[in-house]
């Protein structure tokens, strides 16, 4: 076996002899060579048009394919997400592509759940098997017994099937456990949630102000890159974390913060702005409701009170709020991403909210700017009766009337499944998400598990959930599959398509076809539009044509200005009841939630405890990433567990030493301490989606924490979302 070899820095820039790199850890016959399951390849150079699916921010890329290989992905430079670049998740898909870690055919298990005991099956047999065993329990406990968890290009294919069935119980995790808090703050505030990419315009902002958006690290190409070019054009960076990040190192001004303390620090400044009145009084007496009420409200938050609470000087929180008032309107405070910490942060992103609304930043440059969409006849992919049956999790409920029954909560509707405590919850379907990583506790998530009398996943690896699971589907990648088309908004609207760069490798499927072939085993004839058919509609609603999608990737409409306040179209206007910006929510108050945010004081850890905090890797994406051998090479496979020098001295914790977490007596794999000045002595931090316990992922079994096992699992009393940061820790040497 010939070893090649590359440099991380060249693997990073993407070139073009990446894809023979660091194959050659294992495999590399089987990783390049041709499956069974493969057509006869193409000869020649051919290009197909694609959208990343690395991680969810969908960078358009285009896959260059030689002799039926894929060997090189390049960003499609027309394409809003990201302007022709891609990250080293992003070059990575190829490598995913021919990892022989992939599930190869469907399986069965056969043997006790959990052992890791499958049987090899049919496309056909497997999919009898989920129909027949779907209908039997559906006539034994009803079609509510069926749930589904799902994430990613494809997570509706799997949500409209189990809505087929005739079960409510869907969920779209990345609201409960990401960013289902922040978007009602901001809609109650707004009323109009955040979406899916954060409308903040970096690149014009003279002021930017970041509490733990950690923007380089979290790194979503078309975002990082706003980010390095407004920082770039002199932007004035206030970067606020418990953690010295790669994104603390671009701030004019760093500020470490004592975790759970966010809310005071901006209260503090809210106070200091209003006392002074620094703030937009254009803006805040034209278009904004309850200032009055909110002045008084905040009268106690002085900015010594909040120096005292966050342990931040004084000094610093005043030169923080006179920085952005200079720059108003063209300045903005990040509404954050995966706000899913503390179980009150649905009432922290009102703050957020407010202090914004100080700024008077609302569609003008530098500030928040209005995402652009467009509308079109869209055809219909599934044509089904909608279920009747109440949720199980309570969104939409009289507990949480303003909990979105289309995305659902899912760690309640987990809890439920564990506690079996609404109705009989005995099927479950997931695809393309990791419950077993992504909840809040990994024991009530086991026992979720095991009280499924059907537990089916949809997958491309064998993750956690699927080592516990009945039935595994193995999902074709990205680059060897259609989805239908998708639009998205950010300054400009826009279309992007997918197609298959080559064959499937191995034995495996797209995720609508999946879903379309088990509803027709299931006796639901044509209930799913083919993937192609729908594409072909959608493109002749929009005026375009394949071809022209086929060549370019992207198809984007110049419609209106991000702008429309500054450039004097339109006067601010919000979807709330008093059609302004709302320092006083009447959402709120209807609901009998507070109308204006306050502080909320926050647990502390004991003396010798941390608070466990997570959060990304550059390189990798949730727990989907980490057995990627090109992505693993740029961290050696050590798992960095961050701790404080003193703390560390205390313990005779040293730089590099191999430590383990414990809580309530569980104790995580070793981590490689990394032992530093620069995060708050409370806490520790852990990068996410390591500790896996499956043995299909054969280079990263049992290497590192499962952060899952070690957060809290609280629920926002007005979203419904989740809380990960008041899980406390302790330290102990391996």
């Amino acid at each position: 076996m010939t070893k090649c070899r590359i440099s991380r820095r060249r693997f990073i820039q993407g070139t073009a002899s990446v894809g023979a790199a660091l194959a050659s850890m294992s495999s590399f016959r089987l990783l390049t060579g041709s499956s069974p399951a493969s057509a006869e390849p193409q000869q020649g150079v051919t290009y197909a048009q694609n959208w990343c699916e690395m991680c969810f921010w969908k960078c358009g890329l285009t896959a260059k394919v030689v002799d039926g290989k894929v060997k090189k992905l390049e960003g499609q430079p027309d394409c809003p997400s990201n302007y022709g670049k891609l990250c080293a998740k992003g070059n990575a898909g190829v490598f995913q592509l021919y990892d022989p870690d992939r599930l190869k055919t469907p399986l069965i298990r056969d043997g006790e759940r959990g052992s890791g005991k499958f049987r090899k099956a049919t496309w056909e047999e497997a999919l009898t098997y989920v129909a027949q065993k779907t209908n039997e329990l559906k006539e034994k406990y009803g079609p509510e017994t069926f749930s589904i968890f799902a994430h990613g290009s494809g997570e509706h294919s799997f949500v409209e099937l189990v809505e087929i069935i005739g079960s409510p119980n869907y969920c779209i995790p990345s609201y409960a456990q990401c960013t289902g808090s922040r978007d009602i703050g901001w809609a109650l505030s707004y009323g109009k949630a955040v979406g899916g990419k954060e409308p903040v315009d970096s690149q014009n902002s003279k002021c930017i102000m970041l509490l733990g958006r950690n923007i380089v690290e979290a790194l979503h190409v078309g975002e990082m890159q706003d980010f390095v070019e407004g920082v770039a054009k002199g932007a004035h960076v206030i970067y606020v974390d418990p953690r010295f990040t790669k994104t603390a190192a671009k701030a004019n001004q760093y500020m470490m913060i004592k975790p759970g303390t966010d809310s005071a620090l901006l209260l503090g400044m809210i106070n200091y702005i209003i006392e002074k009145e620094i703030y937009n009084k254009n803006f805040v007496d034209g278009y904004t409701h309850g200032f009055d009420l909110f002045k008084e409200h905040v009268a106690e938050y002085t900015v010594e009170w909040a120096s005292q609470i966050t342990e931040i000087p004084q000094t610093e929180i005043i030169k923080a709020a006179e920085k952005l008032c200079e720059a108003a309107p063209h300045c903005y405070i990040h509404p954050g991403r995966r706000l899913t910490r503390y179980g009150n942060d649905t009432q922290f992103t009102r703050i957020v909210a407010c202090l914004n609304m100080l700024m008077g930043n609302w569609e003008v440059r530098g500030g928040i700017y209005r995402t652009v969409g467009f509308k079109y006849d869209a055809p219909h992919m599934v044509h089904f009766d909608k279920p009747y049956a109440d949720r199980a999790d309570g969104a939409g409920s009289e507990e949480f009337p303003l909990g979105p029954k289309n995305l659902g909560f899912a760690n309640k509707l987990m809890e439920h499944i564990a506690n079996q405590d609404v109705y009989p919850l005995k099927g479950m379907f997931v695809y393309g998400c990791n419950p077993l990583h992504h909840h809040g506790s990994t024991e009530m998530v086991k026992k979720a598990l095991e009280n499924t009398e059907l537990l089916v996943t949809c997958e491309i690896y064998m993750t956690d959930t699927a080592w516990l699971s009945d039935v595994i589907l193995p999902e074709s990648t990205y680059l060897e599959r259609y989805d239908p088309v998708i639009s998205t908004g950010r300054r400009k609207g826009y279309i992007q398509f997918r197609e298959p760069a080559v064959n499937p490798v191995f034995d495996t499927k797209g995720g609508w076809e999946i879903a379309a072939q088990l509803s027709a085993a299931m006796g639901h004839e044509n209930e799913f539009l083919d993937v192609r058919e729908y594409n072909r509609l959608a493109f002749e609603a929009l005026g375009i044509t394949e071809e022209y999608m086929k060549k370019h990737g992207v198809w984007v409409a110049n419609e209106s200005t991000p702008y429309p306040v500054e450039d004097g179209e339109e006067e601010p206007s919000f979807r709330t009841p008093s059609g302004k910006a709302e320092f006083y929510s009447n959402l709120c108050e209807h609901f009998s939630y507070p109308p204006m945010p306050s502080y909320e004081e926050n647990p502390v850890p004991a003396e010798d405890e941390f608070r466990f905090l997570f959060g990304r890797l550059s390189f990798h994406t949730h727990a989907r990433t980490q057995n990627n051998a090109w992505l693993l090479a740029l961290h050696k496979s050590e798992v960095p567990l961050w701790i404080h020098t003193d703390r560390a001295k205390a313990l005779g914790i040293k730089d590099g030493m191999q430590v383990r977490l414990v809580k309530e007596g569980f104790k995580s794999n070793p981590c490689t301490a990394r032992v530093v000045d620069y995060i708050h002595p409370q806490a520790v931090f852990l990068p996410y989606g390591f500790g896996h316990e499956t043995k299909g992922l054969t280079r990263i079994t049992g290497k590192g924490a499962r952060t899952s096992d070690f957060t809290s699992n609280l629920t926002d009393p007005i979203s419904g979302a989740a809380g990960f940061h008041n899980g406390f820790v302790k330290l102990e040497i391996a």
